[in-house]
């Protein structure tokens, strides 16, 4: 058998790792996952005492503060060491690292220290960063995986198992001894029922953060919540989302796939005996697609799984009877992506929503009864005066069960359609800091309970544009963060110092702010 070894660096969405390693389990070989450090939440104010990832994940909290979910305590030589003794006891056959776009720099200095500890051993990056830039990726590992990694890595272990080559795999590129790039064709798609179970086995997790290390423990940030993806692909084509270069790729249509509703009840009974999760969390681009099979697996999910849940929705498919037989299955809690009130920016986002259907959508939510929440991208290339009151007059008619777990501005990935869009236009961001601070208190201020006559006077007050920070008695301290609280992350916020108060979301454990630097979970949001 070979022996693969996974590093994540940064904890958070755990799939990749997590379903290489179940695949790599299957197929009869061991494997070994490493969680290296993790992200903090951390307020501007306490910036200059935490690095940041380059593509930093600033997002608007309570108040219009400003909050990073992508800081992080320098690597260490202490979190060095772990990390390499650990790998030489496991004793790889293959390293491999998988990675999005944001973490880009990290995940190439941890290679670069663990390099010379392994030689002859190669290295693989995979994941939606190295699949968007392989070139880029090659500079520092040995191979990328671009594209679906399931049965690149089998086909890899096997090889290996039989000392045989595979040089020649699809979706492997290679950089070769001469400096040339050795490009292999691309693989199909994966089909999603041939897929194995995801691998949380705790005998074969390590977690390495804050000069110490913690075996056979649940994923750090997963707690008694269960992750789970029953698509891959996504239905719309946003210029901002990893969707849209896929499509681009492999063809709207074949890029969109779903797993069978048995397969996924299969997943979470396992999940719930093993595990004893109390909730489970649906990362799908859009959940809240295919009405006949959320019928079937609302139906099932009842009868054998029965726990809360929370999923992603979308305008065009909040459809209230969909939604009623999610809530009698167990759903909780949707978070439905907004984006913009202005429908000039959505289309420019290459999401041509009308504001009226989200709107309408939102009713459907609150007619349903379950709890609402909404996303929205506040600082890009394209705002200008105009769409950001367009925006706020939409904010102040937006159904008031909708809550915001804060704004988020634009990101640039490499390589997306958006990012080449804005580079042809050679548009940039022309609203000023102090414009957006502003713009920024009244939006929180359209979510309050002010009559709207009063919170239109108020946001139209020259008084109010002058001295933004006049509205804070009217507007919450701290927002909702999407914050997984049980478990090892538990424990570690506990020591260090911070023990929040629950937030009222029945059981999907969702979190307030926290005062101090609190470990967060990657967000799923444009990769």
């Amino acid at each position: 058998m070979a022996r693969f070894a996974f590093v994540k660096v940064f904890a958070g969405l755990n799939f990749g790792v997590s379903q290489l390693s179940g695949e790599l389990q299957r197929a009869g070989h061991e494997s070994l996952t490493i969680f290296f450090k993790e992200y903090r939440l951390v307020p501007e104010k306490d910036w200059g005492r935490y690095r940041q990832s380059k593509m930093a994940g600033v997002f608007i909290g309570g108040r219009a503060k400003r909050y990073d979910f992508n800081c992080y305590t320098p690597f260490t030589d202490c979190e060095y060491e772990l990390l390499v003794h650990t790998l030489q006891e496991f004793k790889p056959d293959v390293i491999g690292f998988s990675l999005c776009s944001l973490p880009f720099d990290e995940v190439a200095e941890v290679t670069t220290r663990v390099r010379p500890h392994f030689p002859g051993v190669p290295i693989i990056w995979g994941g939606a960063g190295p699949t968007i830039e392989p070139e880029r990726s090659l500079e520092y590992a040995d191979m990328v995986c671009v594209g679906d990694g399931e049965e690149l890595v089998v086909e890899i272990a096997d090889a290996i198992d039989k000392g045989r080559d595979y040089s020649d795999t699809p979706n492997l590129w290679l950089r070769l001894p001469d400096g040339s790039i050795r490009k292999n064709p691309n693989a199909p798609l994966v089909d999603m029922d041939s897929i194995a179970f995801p691998d949380y086995d705790e005998s074969r997790l390590v977690i390495i953060s804050d000069d110490r290390i913690r075996r056979n423990v649940f994923p750090p940030n997963y707690g008694q919540q269960y992750q789970i993806i029953t698509t891959r692909g996504c239905p719309y084509s946003c210029s901002f989302c990893i969707e849209s270069w896929t499509q681009d790729k492999y063809g709207k249509a074949g890029s969109l796939r779903r797993r069978s509703v048995d397969l996924v009840i299969e997943e979470l009974v396992e999940a719930k005996r093993k595990y004893d999760i109390k909730a489970v969390l649906f990362f799908d681009a859009v959940f809240t697609t295919h009405p006949a099979w959320l019928k079937e697996f609302a139906q099932k999910y009842k009868e054998k799984v029965g726990i809360p849940f929370w999923c992603w929705t979308y305008p065009r498919s909040t459809r209230k009877r969909d939604l009623e037989y999610l809530r009698d299955a167990g759903l909780t809690a949707v978070t439905m992506g907004i984006q913009s009130g202005s429908e000039t920016i959505l289309e420019a986002y290459d999401r041509p929503i009308p504001t009226a259907l989200a709107t309408e959508a939102a009713k459907v939510v609150g007619e349903v009864g379950v709890q609402g929440y909404f996303e929205l991208i506040t600082r890009s290339e394209y705002d200008t005066e105009k769409t950001m009151w367009e925006t706020f007059e939409f904010l102040l008619d937006f159904p008031s069960h909708m809550q915001t777990f804060g704004f988020y501005p634009m990101i640039k990935f490499p390589t997306y359609g958006y990012t080449e869009k804005v580079a042809v236009e050679q548009r940039e961001i022309t609203l000023t800091d102090e414009q957006y601070y502003f713009f920024h208190k009244i939006f929180l201020l359209a979510r309050t309970t002010l009559p709207r006559r009063v919170k239109a006077f108020l946001a139209k007050s020259r008084l109010i544009r002058r001295f933004p920070s006049l509205l804070d008695p009217l507007l919450p301290a701290q927002l909702p963060v999407f914050q997984l609280n049980d478990g090892a992350l538990g424990e570690m916020q506990r020591r260090e110092g911070y023990e929040p108060k629950p937030l009222q979301l029945r059981a999907l454990r969702l979190r307030p702010a926290a005062k101090q630097p609190a470990l967060l979970t990657q967000p799923a949001t444009a990769q």
